[in-house]
């Protein structure tokens, strides 16, 4: 058996042991993966403003480029671009 897959068992069964005998342990384990997610969620919602922002910068929204896979901007973006300055 490779030594790599046999840390990782042990290193599971006794994450789960100490999960199954403390409470305290499951919810702090909870926490953290959620929080995880919240981080990995909050990236990708960064990056595609970003990405919507610099398109309508460059213009490529007006040369007939799409930004998205389904070739339409969406409508809250262009709002909040349309009050600002040029």
């Amino acid at each position: 058996m490779n030594l790599t897959l046999m840390v990782l068992i042990i290193a599971e069964v006794c994450l789960g042991i100490c999960a199954w005998r403390s409470s305290q342990c499951l919810r702090w384990m909870a926490a953290h993966l959620l929080t995880k997610a919240d981080v990995i969620d909050l990236s990708r919602e960064s990056t595609r403003r970003r990405m919507l922002f610099w398109s309508h910068e460059l213009g490529l929204d007006r040369h007939g480029f799409s930004l998205e896979s389904g070739g339409r901007a969406e409508p809250e973006s262009r709002l909040a671009r349309r009050g600002t300055a040029s």
